[in-house]
């Protein structure tokens, strides 16, 4: 059986003055970078997209290692970290 509950008008009253109000943040903290990196879900997955690119033999071996295998992983790796760090890609 489902409970139901009443409000009287009062309630409904404050409850629609609660809504309409923007919340008060003043005094929580601004987030700061590092702090919103560490806030990625652990199974963060964004979108893929293909793209092919030619990629110069020693840094394509590089991303290779030991293993072919998982090589575009490590490239994104290394391009998010290159992004996060503010790593200057205009000046390059």
């Amino acid at each position: 059986m489902r409970n139901t509950y009443i409000l009287s008008q009062q309630q409904k009253n404050e409850i629609e003055a609660l809504l309409s109000r923007e919340p008060d943040l003043s005094d929580i903290p601004e987030i700061t970078d590092s702090q919103a990196a560490r806030l990625k879900p652990k199974y963060y997955k964004p979108i893929k997209k293909p793209v092919t690119f030619r990629i110069d033999c020693d840094n394509l071996h590089w991303l290779l290692g030991e293993s072919p295998k998982g090589y575009q992983t490590r490239m994104n790796k290394v391009l998010r970290w290159a992004r996060e760090n503010g790593c200057p890609v205009d000046k390059l």
